[in-house]
């Protein structure tokens, strides 16, 4: 699905990441775990085309998407779920919905996946007619999602989902990336949380001053001491 080969990316000419490699097959959640300013939420802006490249290249389903702007890649099946939801706050849920499925055009698809919406998180067909911003944190999350399947992407990228959210409501977050699993979509996951991102993880990497230095299953990385003992206090 995904095979990210050397890429690197700069702010004003300082590196943020550097030679990150990574790959996705289909079907998959992958997880990107690592401190705060490490290049996690860069590198998902870079696959998604928000940051350019300095070096690197992406290929998406077999084609090179390097120099592909970021809107096109979203019509290719590729799509970012920003840090902090990023919703249109005047508009309703399903004014944000329906904005999310602009780029599709299959109407059937367009409405299978609104119903999955309101299925999946029943207070958003609750409060369907309300304003985004009037949603508490968990509840912009699970719209911000949902948005985001509904332009239809073959790869969906989460950034931070868990971000915001009231403890109780976050079990729930990572039970509908599960379930986005189910639906045959590509899950590649950045999160904070690096206990419950590897718990439901396929595979994960370890990112650390911009650097890919560890890889392995979910389970695994849970298992490694260095990890346990960077990123789990234990």
């Amino acid at each position: 699905m995904l095979h990210v080969r050397n890429i690197q990316s700069s702010y004003r000419r300082v590196p943020a990441i550097r030679d990150v490699s990574l790959s996705l097959n289909r079907g998959e959640i992958v997880a990107i775990v690592g401190g705060n300013g490490n290049g996690k939420s860069t590198t998902l802006r870079a696959v998604a085309g928000l940051n350019a490249l300095d070096g690197g290249t992406i290929m998406l389903k077999g084609q090179d998407i390097s120099a592909v702007p970021a809107h096109e890649r979203v019509k290719r099946g590729l799509v970012l779920v920003p840090e902090g939801r990023r919703l249109f706050p005047r508009l309703t849920v399903e004014q944000n919905l329906m904005l999310g499925g602009f780029t599709t055009s299959d109407a059937a698809k367009r409405e299978q996946t609104l119903q999955f919406a309101y299925d999946t998180f029943t207070v958003l067909g609750e409060r369907r007619r309300q304003q985004a911003g009037t949603l508490s944190g968990g509840e912009q999350q699970m719209l911000a999602m949902c948005r985001g399947l509904m332009s239809q992407p073959d790869l969906l990228m989460l950034d931070e989902p868990s971000w915001g959210v009231a403890p109780k409501l976050v079990t729930r977050i990572f039970e509908t990336i599960q379930l986005i699993r189910q639906r045959g979509i590509t899950v590649l996951l950045v999160e904070q949380n690096v206990h419950r991102a590897l718990e439901i993880a396929d595979r994960g990497y370890v990112i650390q001053t911009g650097r890919v230095v560890m890889e392995g299953s979910g389970q695994d990385l849970l298992g490694n001491d260095e990890v346990r003992q960077a990123y789990l206090g234990m």
